[in-house]
């Protein structure tokens, strides 16, 4: 296992090789407890991370909050071990799971990625599914009206995708047409 030290938090945080977050040797922190500064020095440990569940996934990532100079941060752990082992000279944005598994952390299951390359990775994988093509029939005159996304026919409509979206999952239709999904 190698450690690397988390940037912004040097001397303070470490990241390690298999995905997992560490305070430093020696840490000192001071706290005022019942009128007192007390001071404190720790001894190596590791943060356990927070497993959060991601908003609109069945997925769930890991974090950690990080303190320093009396502030906390929260932080994605899979960034800070890609900041801190994995290069990323074409700056892009994004940490990719190479194996799609969000709470394994370890530098070798973790690259760099744009936007389109994660979303394409996600589809690859079976992470997440493409777009559902979407039929609007008309209850008046049978006409048919076919998209290609939830989206396209929200904007026919004039309508949010979510109100369009929930009323498919209740089996209602919307403004006068029934609505299927292909």
């Amino acid at each position: 296992m190698k450690f690397k030290p988390i940037k912004g938090y040097e001397g303070i945080y470490e990241a390690c090789s298999d995905g997992t977050i560490w305070t430093c040797e020696g840490k000192t922190t001071y706290s005022n407890w019942h009128g007192r500064i007390r001071k404190r020095v720790w001894k190596r440990r590791e943060i356990k991370p927070q497993i959060q569940k991601r908003v609109r996934s069945a997925h769930s990532d890991k974090r950690v909050k990080l303190w320093k100079d009396g502030k906390v941060a929260t932080h994605l752990v899979s960034r800070l071990v890609a900041t801190a082992f994995i290069l990323n000279p074409e700056n892009k944005g994004f940490v990719n799971h190479k194996n799609g598994e969000p709470l394994d952390n370890s530098v070798e299951n973790l690259e760099w990625v744009t936007r389109s390359e994660n979303q394409i990775h996600a589809l690859k994988t079976g992470l997440t599914s493409a777009n559902k093509k979407v039929v609007l029939k008309d209850i008046s005159n049978g006409a048919e009206h076919h998209f290609n996304s939830l989206t396209d026919a929200s904007y026919f409509l004039g309508r949010n995708h979510g109100y369009l979206s929930l009323k498919i999952k209740r089996g209602k239709g919307v403004d006068g047409y029934e609505v299927r999904l292909v």
